[in-house]
């Protein structure tokens, strides 16, 4: 079945940057509620795009509740409504196997090491921008061998619920974005 592209072309590093575009243009907030796990000095740029648990993002003004759960969509997906269709197209082109409901979307974010505790699953991670250095380090539970994966480009799949895992430094602008699930469907 052929699908009609909309915001891509189907070849994979031009799509990388296509979405490296979409992503730049993004007005990103201070989360002060991921500041602790944030090796970088300074502000926290990271957004979540998708489902949360909690019904409110300020006093008085309640977040959409999603039709397909007990949940609501988050301040990022609220305020980026374009980027849904953007996600899904990308995901289908590239990783159509994996059933995701939420982004979390970085912006020069360094991960100290920690566990996804809120994920449900794998997650697939994909580094865009222009960055040097930033892999991904995950460490194998039972062997405590440490795997250092580049980022820049590549999507990775692994349940960081399971495996401790963080970011190498980096330099440059380096926009991560990790496709995941946070509720059981």
């Amino acid at each position: 079945i052929l699908m009609k592209l909309l915001y891509f072309n189907n070849e994979f590093y031009g799509d990388c940057l296509i979405l490296t575009n979409y992503i730049e243009e993004v007005e990103f907030y201070d989360n002060k509620r991921r500041k602790h796990l944030n090796n970088n000095k300074g502000q926290t740029w990271s957004m979540l795009y998708g489902l949360t648990p909690y019904k409110a993002y300020k006093k008085g003004f309640d977040r959409i509740k999603d039709p397909n759960s007990n949940y609501y969509w988050s301040k990022g997906r609220m305020e980026n409504p374009h980027l849904q269709d953007i996600f899904i197209e990308f995901g289908n082109l590239y990783f159509e196997d994996f059933d995701w409901r939420s982004v979390m979307i970085n912006k020069n974010f360094q991960c100290k090491p920690h566990y996804d505790s809120g994920n449900v699953g794998e997650s697939i991670m994909i580094g865009l921008g222009d960055y040097r250095g930033g892999e991904l380090y995950i460490e194998d539970n039972e062997t405590k061998k440490i795997s250092k994966l580049q980022t820049f480009h590549n999507l990775i799949r692994f349940d960081g619920s399971k495996h401790l895992h963080w970011t190498n430094k980096f330099e440059g602008d380096r926009y991560t974005l990790i496709f995941y699930n946070n509720i059981n469907f």
